[in-house]
């Protein structure tokens, strides 16, 4: 990185100060006029001026990573690195590619990968806050997190963070992405103006839902508790209520379905950081309640059902007792 590197943006996010080079709307503004210390950089490099890298076993021919180096190549895109925790370059494929387009990967994967080596466990969700306390919602992509937050910012609730979900030693999530990225369906059935909202990357027909149209909130909040989300079809299960959910009472449950959401486990693994892991999602399992929560599969439905429970009281979503996984489940969550 160079040091005639130009910073003109400062943010706050995820606990970290950050200095870019380029426009990041996705993330909350640094409020404040002290500028130290500064934990993180992201600039423009040259992908070739970047070490040799003995990558490790865990790497693919597009992922190389040792310890506190991380790298990223996407054909179309360009070529990033996350390094000890402190830089985050990035180099565009060509000319034709879009702040947008590098932007997508350098707040998601870039600062995932950055984390992870400051020790901190990142996880795949999305958080939202009500009256100072946070609910984490996790799920694999188009699992309907986005979704799901955007339909209760329609019942006062707040994003406090889309995509990565990162907390301090407190038990406060931090606040983060401030974006939903949702597709035409969704957007067109949240009664959302879509032909006004960006799109995430060129060639996709999905949407990002920025402030001030999308309710954040800057405060860190306690998390009260998680919910693993899952899809159901309706045609199978036309009897069952909209929205159900299911404590996950035993801890190796509850802590094999934390470590699978974890972003990008393999991450974790090539920068020999799943000891940590594993320490830190087991103290998370024992401390806050784990819930699957099932959701219609539509907007409309999940709408209704919404205006009916609370998040924050999951007896009212339990349509029964609530069960373990079975022999079955369980037995392909260890598999992952």
């Amino acid at each position: 990185m160079s040091e005639l590197t130009t910073y003109q943006h400062h943010y706050e996010a995820f606990g970290l100060n950050i200095l870019s080079d380029m426009l990041l709307p996705e993330l909350p503004v640094h409020a404040g006029t002290d500028l130290s210390p500064l934990a993180v950089h992201i600039a423009a490099s040259n992908h070739e001026d970047w070490p040799p890298l003995v990558a490790n076993e865990h790497s693919t021919p597009s992922l190389q990573m040792a310890l506190g180096d991380w790298r990223l190549e996407l054909e179309g895109i360009g070529w990033f690195r996350a390094y000890a925790g402190e830089t985050l370059s990035y180099e565009r494929w060509d000319d034709s590619v879009s702040d947008r387009d590098v932007r997508t990967f350098l707040v998601t994967s870039g600062l995932a990968a950055l984390l992870i080596q400051r020790g901190a466990l990142v996880l795949q969700g999305t958080t939202v806050v009500r009256d100072g306390q946070a609910v984490m919602l996790l799920g694999a992509p188009a699992s309907g997190k986005s979704t799901l937050a955007c339909c209760l910012q329609q019942e006062g609730w707040k994003l406090l963070s889309s995509e990565l979900s990162v907390m301090n030693e407190q038990g406060l999530v931090l606040p983060g992405l401030q974006q939903l990225k949702l597709w035409h369906d969704s957007a067109a059935s949240l009664g959302l103006d879509w032909a006004q909202m960006p799109l995430v990357r060129r060639g996709l027909k999905r949407y990002a839902l920025l402030p001030p149209e999308a309710e954040v909130s800057s405060q860190a909040a306690p998390l009260e508790m998680i919910y693993i989300i899952s899809r159901r079809d309706n045609r199978k299960d036309a009897q069952e209520s909209d929205i159900q959910t299911r404590r996950l009472e035993r801890q190796a449950v509850a802590l094999l379905r934390l470590r699978n959401n974890a972003y990008q486990p393999r991450v974790y693994r090539g920068m020999d950081q799943e000891a940590n892991l594993f320490l830190q999602a087991s103290a998370l399992a024992r401390r806050v309640p784990i819930y699957s929560l099932q959701l219609s599969d539509g907007v409309k439905p999940m709408q209704q059902a919404l205006e009916k429970v609370d998040l924050l009281a999951p007896s009212s979503l339990e349509a029964k007792p609530a069960v373990e996984l079975d022999a079955s489940a369980e037995a392909q969550e260890e598999a992952r």
